[in-house]
């Protein structure tokens, strides 16, 4: 989980929010894809 904590760091400017958040996007998306009964709405 290093990674994904260094890339929170530079969340000042929008350009690095909006990438952020299209990662933590496609990674909650692999969770959910991986593990789906602890998703179920």
């Amino acid at each position: 989980m290093g990674q994904a904590t260094s890339s929170l760091t530079p969340a000042m400017d929008p350009n690095g929010i909006s990438k952020t958040i299209k990662v933590l996007d496609s990674l909650l998306e692999e969770v959910q894809k991986a593990s789906p009964c602890n998703f179920s709405h």
